[in-house]
């Protein structure tokens, strides 16, 4: 099964899902995308990141090469799954119509400092938990 993760810019949340989906699912493949990513983001290494790629690294996840990346349709289609974090606007029509969209409440650590982009980390890592264990 393919899981498509997608949060605003694909500079957070979504490669954080994607990387801990990837760590605990076997069988099963996660990619992520960002609805917007602002120019500045938008194919850039999350090396570049203030806290991302440091607390991924804390639980023993490497994320510094990843890439964040616009959604396009293929992806919507090629996914089984797909889970929106925290922006309910902006969505593109083709997503919009997609019956394989779940919604997850998700604040962006954007602004935010390490405590926080460590508390969004545990919440995506225990939802995406509670994911694998409803797929299998």
């Amino acid at each position: 099964m393919k899981v498509l993760f997608i949060c605003r810019a694909n500079v957070g949340r979504s490669q954080m899902a994607e990387a801990i989906f990837n760590k605990f699912s076997e069988g099963n493949l996660a990619v992520s995308a960002g609805l917007n990513p602002p120019k500045e983001w938008e194919g850039k290494l999350l090396s570049k990141t203030k806290y991302v790629a440091s607390c991924m690294t804390e639980i023993g996840l490497d994320v510094n090469n990843k890439v964040s990346k616009k959604l396009t349709e293929t992806m919507v289609s090629d996914a089984d799954r797909i889970v929106v974090i925290g922006e309910k606007d902006n969505w593109p029509i083709f997503l919009k119509n997609s019956e394989k969209v779940t919604y997850w409440d998700i604040i962006d650590p954007d602004t935010g400092d390490i405590e926080l982009h460590r508390a969004v980390r545990d919440q995506i890592k225990s939802m995406v938990k509670t994911l694998i264990n409803e797929m299998n």
